[in-house]
């Protein structure tokens, strides 16, 4: 275990571990129950053969099932408002960008892209040829360097030190990671401000003052700006809407009317529109907010409700109690399933309690201190939760156990594995936290542990398998059938009122009565009733 420990923390880790006393390992209670595991690889694209399906087999041998993903410019569509195909000449490198200034090429030489992705290669000409655009894209395709380099590419200063630039965001997270990539590539050429909540209202202000080229913000603190004079967006140039189906799920909906009231009226700026869905209400925003000519590039299947990066191979594990969870996570460290000297993990779980006693229960299976795995939820201050996120991105830490918080617009390149430890309430975050990892064209893998109280799940986990053309392990379709007669039987049965409703008898299931061991979700109303809205799941043709 010292090994992982080196790999874990780097020089300045291993070194606080030569003195520290937790190197004793003690061993967890073994397995109770048998423990079957899965694997799949997403492929999404239209006419792909879906795996054979294969028999269980022996429950100690991980019997896995490869689905080969095919994934390439072939899955990127470009529209217009008829529908009708409109043909781009893709950017191959950003070594093509020739009239790019010379401090934008060498904040991209910077940054050491590998490549332009899939999305990059065609929204780059698109935005540089002057067109509003609509992208429906899943999490991890670098999307964010998709308009910051157009952005900052026909970037000009205002005389009068206001943004040429507005980028709107749901969550202050992906405020700040999207001003790190403007600065970034900025190379000190570009003053990029940024405004959200949750932090020193002064200090933005100051930033402001003191003169902004590219604006980074969530609504609510941009509009409280906009109303006391503090800052002018009447002489934009370019504008993005980025995660606008969150942007409206939030409710921000008046706000984003009253701040595009500030925009000059006889101009319009150049509009960007990121989305990974595409339900009634984010196109009607787009017909609001977007020039008549607007152009929709879409990635794959997303807006149609399947959120897929081919990129992650995705394997659920099927097992019940907190221990057995802990255990059967920490062997996937000791067999090298889980790389012990480069991958860098996300564990999610449901609570914010649930946070430390995770961590907590994990470290002492891989005989680690605990204060070397992180932990991040909505109870922590910005101050700390930017001070964990700090150690994560540099390495100081490579464990970080989470709730949702994390779970949308976090681009931290290199996570490598993400495992559920609690599954999700619904689809969509499932999609959100396994798209952590592999992002940017890099390969990931998610771990799931699925048990008896997670049947709400199961159903939409089928669902969204077998439309991704991916075999469907038959313990999911177990616990999705289960759950499902369940339901049944409740809703045919009156309800008393010395029992309480649905939920208080759902709780009686052997995941729901594990409280006292902390760290396993309750059962949930089914979330094929509360994930997908009807509006998400996409029109007959495109009413945009």
């Amino acid at each position: 275990m010292r090994r992982f420990t080196n790999a874990l923390f780097g020089r300045r880790g291993a070194a606080c571990c030569e003195a520290a006393s937790f190197w004793s390992h003690q061993a967890l209670l073994p397995l109770m129950n048998t423990m079957c595991y899965f694997s799949m690889t997403s492929a999404v694209q239209e006419g792909s053969i879906p795996a054979t399906s294969s028999s269980i087999g022996d429950p100690h041998t991980p019997q896995k099932t490869n689905v080969s993903a095919v994934s390439t410019e072939h899955d990127i569509s470009i529209t217009d408002g008829n529908g009708h195909q409109v043909h781009v000449t893709p950017l191959a490198s950003f070594a093509e960008l020739h009239d790019a200034p010379r401090w934008l090429a060498e904040g991209l030489r910077a940054l050491k892209y590998p490549s332009t992705t899939d999305i990059q290669k065609f929204t780059i000409p698109l935005l540089a040829d002057g067109h509003d655009v609509i992208g429906l894209a899943p999490t991890g395709s670098g999307k964010t360097v998709a308009f910051a380099v157009p952005a900052l590419a026909a970037f000009k200063r205002n005389p009068n030190g206001t943004p040429s630039v507005l980028v709107l965001a749901p969550t202050r997270e992906l405020v700040q990671q999207t001003t790190k990539v403007f600065q970034s590539l900025g190379c000190g050429q570009v003053r990029v401000c940024e405004a959200y909540g949750g932090a020193p209202r002064d200090l933005q202000a100051r930033c402001l003052r003191s003169g902004c080229d590219a604006l980074v913000a969530c609504p609510g603190r941009l509009k409280d700006f906009l109303d006391s004079g503090e800052v002018s967006i009447r002489n934009l140039s370019f504008l993005v809407f980025d995660e606008a189906d969150r942007l409206l799920d939030m409710g921000f909906q008046v706000h984003l009317d009253e701040i595009m009231g500030h925009l000059d009226s006889g101009s319009h700026p150049q509009t960007m529109m990121w989305s990974a869905t595409w339900p009634e209400s984010v196109q009607e925003m787009a017909r609001k907010y977007l020039s008549n000519d607007r152009l929709l590039i879409r990635a794959g299947t997303a807006g149609t409700g399947l959120q897929v990066n081919e990129h992650i191979k995705q394997e659920l594990i099927f097992c019940n109690t907190f221990t057995e969870r802990i255990e059967k996570l920490g062997s996937l460290v000791e067999d090298g399933t889980i790389d012990d000297n480069s991958d860098k993990l996300i564990i999610f779980v449901e609570r914010q309690t649930d946070t430390e006693d995770t961590a907590r229960a994990f470290s002492h299976r891989l005989g680690i201190d605990a204060r070397y795995v992180g932990t991040i939820h909505g109870g922590l201050s910005q101050r700390q939760r930017d001070k964990v996120m700090s150690m994560f991105k540099t390495n100081h830490i490579r464990l970080l156990v989470a709730t949702d918080v994390a779970s949308r617009g976090l681009d931290i390149p290199d996570v490598t594995c993400v495992v559920n430890f609690q599954a999700p309430k619904n689809i969509d975050s499932y999609c959100h936290r396994i798209g952590r990892t592999g992002r940017a064209g890099r390969t990931g893998t998610a771990y799931t542990f699925l048990g008896q109280g997670d049947g709400g799940l199961a159903v939409d986990l089928v669902d969204y398998l077998t439309r991704c053309r991916v075999t469907v392990p038959t313990e999911l379709m177990q616990l999705s059938k289960r759950h499902q007669d369940r339901l049944q039987q409740q809703q045919g049965r009156p309800r008393r009122a010395d029992r309480g409703g649905f939920s208080r008898r759902e709780g009686n299931s052997e995941f729901g009565r594990r409280r006292r061991d902390r760290g396993g979700s309750r059962e949930f109303v089914p979330s094929r009733f509360n994930s997908r809205n009807s509006d998400n799941n996409p029109p007959s043709t495109l009413d945009w």
